[in-house]
């Protein structure tokens, strides 16, 4: 009796319903592609629409922005259905991107639907989330002592970080020298970690000598990487470091010669400028700068040098008029260094003075003439004498 009074009230019940005309809307999500799903790429999702009772009306469903997920540039995100007939279902794709930071594993995506007036009604569903391929990247490097003087030791800092979302293993670090111009010290030139999960990162230090030789200049190192993933996957990727070889101009300036008749008329001062270190110079000036101390008789006060290699020299002629007994003079040298920094040094050199007079040089002239004379003489003298004996 009782079984019967039940299955009267369930018929009752679902001629209810059909009397009042009530839609019975579903959403579900069919699949989605690729599967699994990898960071940092587009995943298509196909939503189903099922109306399971009489007709729905305004039909809508959209897609949810939620991390990992967000919808790219382009894509549609929400779709108007329309009409939805008794028993009829329908099929839309939506298109949406994975966060590359997201994690291995299942995240929900997340959409809305409705119909007629009533309210949204949510939709979640589980997308499996997948690295496909180990990233291993050289995230930044420090050089100790940097720039690098040619000759000294330096020490390579190399922070490895895996960028992808699978652990990596067997990592070796391999460092090409093969110009000569730099060589591991205590160590080979490759180095190998055992192993980097994802999202960690590992240390590999190099120590190097710079032959003594080395050109000031920048020296793109490359680094090679080769490691396996947990799937014993192999890879092979590679990266650069610089190195920065540079060293302190060292630069000298003297007077190298004067040509004067008398200390206080006009002469000519000769300046030898001297690089002595291993760094070229480049633009070269020297500037005589004017002072109480003398008159700059030259056209200009400025001589342009050009390059000056390492361990070269040039020399520059300057016109002077010595205004006081004993003059100084102020020079200023204007360069750059191969990295286009650039540099000033002044300078204040005694300015002395010295006469042939000085010298004991001034009747020299005079006594070799008069010395040449005579010879010229006796020659003469003797040709003649011979002759007359003849």
């Amino acid at each position: 009796m009782k079984k019967l009074l039940l299955l009267v009230m369930l018929v009752l019940l679902s001629v209810s319903v059909c009397a009042v005309g009530g839609a019975m809307l579903k959403a579900s999500v069919l699949r989605y592609e690729p599967a699994p799903a990898e960071q940092g790429n587009p995943v298509d999702v196909w939503v189903e629409l099922n109306n399971a009772g009489t007709k729905a009306d305004k039909v809508a469903v959209k897609f949810v922005p939620e991390y990992p997920f967000s919808l790219p540039a382009g894509s549609q995100g929400f779709f108007d259905v329309g009409i939805l007939s008794a028993s009829e279902s329908k099929v839309v794709k939506f298109s949406v991107f994975v966060d590359p930071t997201a994690p291995n594993g299942d995240s929900d995506v997340k959409f809305q639907y409705k119909y007629g007036s009533d309210n949204w009604i949510e939709l979640l569903s589980s997308v499996s989330l997948e690295t496909q391929n180990a990233v291993l990247v050289v995230d930044s490097y420090k050089v100790t002592p940097s720039p690098i003087t040619p000759g000294q030791t330096v020490k390579v800092e190399m922070q490895l970080r895996n960028a992808g979302r699978i652990a990596v293993k067997n990592v070796d670090v391999s460092i090409g020298l093969e110009d000569g111009k730099f060589s591991t010290i205590g160590s080979g030139a490759k180095k190998r970690v055992d192993y980097i999960g994802f999202g960690e990162t590992e240390t590999v230090v190099f120590e190097l000598a710079s032959d003594t030789s080395t050109e000031v200049k920048v020296y793109n190192i490359p680094v090679t990487l080769s490691f396996k993933d947990e799937r014993n996957k192999e890879y092979t990727d590679t990266a650069k470091i610089s190195l920065v070889v540079n060293a302190k101009p060292e630069i000298s300036l003297t007077v190298d010669k004067t040509v004067f008749t008398s200390k206080t008329v006009p002469g000519t001062v000769t300046l030898k400028v001297v690089n002595k270190g291993v760094v070229n110079m480049k633009y070269l000036t020297v500037k005589l700068i004017q002072t109480p101390d003398y008159d700059v008789l030259s056209p200009s006060n400025e001589a342009y040098v050009g390059n000056l290699d390492s361990d070269d020299f040039e020399t520059v002629d300057f016109t002077v008029k010595p205004l006081v007994e004993s003059p100084r003079l102020s020079v200023t040298l204007e360069f750059k260094d191969p990295y286009n920094v650039d540099f000033s040094t002044q300078y204040d050199l005694p300015l002395r003075i010295i006469t042939d007079k000085e010298l004991g040089k001034t009747s020299t002239p005079w006594v070799s003439i008069i010395i040449g004379l005579l010879i010229v003489a006796v020659v003469i003298y003797w040709w003649f004498r011979r002759r007359k004996k003849k």
